[in-house]
């Protein structure tokens, strides 16, 4: 449905902050996409959405839906799409909603945008999506504000404004950030359902790796603008092959642990105009080589469908012990 092949992107004349990046995505998928901030996750997604912003570009590379490259997509191509095929979920709501607009008429107007129909019948399509995403009292809420509705009303909302045209593909950029536990999990609960009710593909954006477990089918683990680790979310929790993925999994919070100092990944996220020459990751990495620092390695494939970009596995075989090490 959705491939993304080799995509590199870059600002103005500056060195590419994404570069070999490659993902497909099937018909009722959910892939996350996880790393720091400063990795390039949502670089990504406005590659894939035709809104890379001022001097952004896809340099390289191809973007292809149902077999179609999206890269000689016109403006009139990229509205018709955006919010019909692949709708987004944005970060923060309060800061994506209409302030002065009513929430049944900003739902209705994602339909009007795409569909000939009359007022009247969007508003029905929007009032039947909210009831659906569990929000109450709908036919009251359809005529509140933004801001007197609670955090977990507001991305309730955004969901259903997403999904209210029946996209193909829901692009969620870290939608549960901003919300407390209780709220979170029924927003992942919601998500779920909603996909096994429309088939809908989601691709996840986030940093919580206790939210990729919760909901995603695959993972791929960023870095520095390309993917180090791809696998399904079982592999990868159970079997970590890269050692910064072992670093993001080691300083999960843990039940058990209290008094117990966090564990951390040592360093930053490079700035893409310094670099690494090798292994991107090596300068944090406590098991680096002089290959690492020379070579940037690709990928190798430690079992069907599991893929990681470190050269501790170049011989096909896991190094556990290098890896255990590099999250402690």
């Amino acid at each position: 449905m959705l491939e993304i092949k080799d995509l590199a992107v870059q600002y103005g004349n500056q060195i590419p902050t994404i570069e070999h990046f490659d993902l497909s995505m099937k018909k009722g998928e959910i892939i996350s996409i996880v790393g720091e901030s400063g990795s390039g996750k949502t670089t990504v997604i406005r590659a894939v959405l035709g809104a890379l912003p001022g001097a952004g570009r896809v340099a390289s590379g191809d973007i292809l839906f149902h077999g179609k490259s999206l890269l000689k997509n016109s403006q009139s191509d990229w509205r018709k799409l955006r919010g019909s095929k692949i709708s987004m979920i944005f970060q923060e709501p309060m800061t994506s909603l209409n302030p002065v607009m009513k929430i049944g008429d900003q739902v209705a107007e994602c339909v009007l945008q795409h569909e000939k129909i009359s007022k009247k019948e969007a508003l029905k399509k929007a009032e039947d999506m909210l009831r659906k995403t569990g929000v109450p009292r709908v036919e009251h809420m359809m005529k509140e504000y933004p801001f007197q509705l609670s955090g977990g009303q507001r991305q309730r909302v955004m969901i259903a404004m997403a999904l209210v045209c029946k996209p193909e593909i829901l692009i969620a950029d870290e939608p549960t950030t901003a919300l407390d536990v209780t709220i979170q999990a029924q927003i992942l609960d919601l998500m779920n359902q909603l996909k096994k009710e429309t088939g809908t593909s989601i691709l996840f954006i986030t940093h919580d790796l206790g939210v990729v477990a919760e909901v995603c089918d695959d993972v791929a683990v960023m870095y520095c603008g390309r993917v180090v680790e791809r696998g399904d979310v079982k592999t990868i929790f159970a079997n970590p092959s890269h050692p910064y993925t072992k670093g993001l999994l080691g300083s999960i919070p843990r039940l058990g642990d209290a008094g117990k100092e966090l564990k951390s990944i040592p360093g930053n996220v490079p700035n893409p105009k310094y670099m690494p020459k090798g292994c991107k990751f090596e300068p944090r990495c406590p098991y680096a080589s002089e290959k690492c620092r020379e070579e940037e390695p690709g990928f190798f494939q430690i079992e069907e469908g599991h893929i990681s970009r470190c050269w501790l596995c170049e011989s096909g075989q896991l190094k556990t012990d290098h890896v255990e090490k590099a999250g402690d």
